[in-house]
């Protein structure tokens, strides 16, 4: 009998690309409100608030998955582990904060402001890399 899993386990692998391209798309629109920032603040504002919703749910199910992962991948998960959710971390915080600092500048529409906001998104972009840089050495590091 074949069983359709709708929900699969473990979660994390299945739904954490969704914050990440939605974080970096939303970085690239927080550059590109440096030139037209009516239109691009507010693709940014949209981009990045499902990108941190899907960030949280997504570090949320990082937990479960860490057993399923030692079973396929072994011990050597342990060494990039810790970075790994480290930097999740600090993606998922940066994201938080350029998700407020964005709806404040779409009130407050201060240039210094945006190109603070620039900064900071590019620095999660950043994050985001390294997290997913160290999730590739868990997989496939001993290969």
């Amino acid at each position: 009998m074949v069983v359709l899993y709708i929900i699969p386990e473990p979660l994390h692998p299945a739904i954490v690309h969704v914050p990440v391209a939605l974080w970096v798309v939303g970085t690239l629109f927080v550059l590109l409100s440096l030139w037209r920032p009516w239109f691009y603040d507010r693709a940014a504002l949209w981009v990045v608030t499902i990108g941190t919703i899907g960030g949280i749910i997504s570090y949320q199910s990082g937990e479960a998955a860490v057993g399923t992962a030692i079973q396929i991948y072994g011990d050597s998960v342990g060494e990039f582990l810790g970075l790994h959710q480290q930097f999740a971390l600090y993606s998922l915080i940066t994201y938080i904060i350029l998700n407020i600092g964005i709806a404040f500048n779409i009130i407050k529409d201060s240039t210094y402001i945006r190109w603070g906001l620039a900064l900071l998104a590019v620095l999660g972009a950043v994050f985001v890399f390294l997290t997913g840089h160290y999730a590739g050495r868990m997989m496939y590091d001993g290969i």
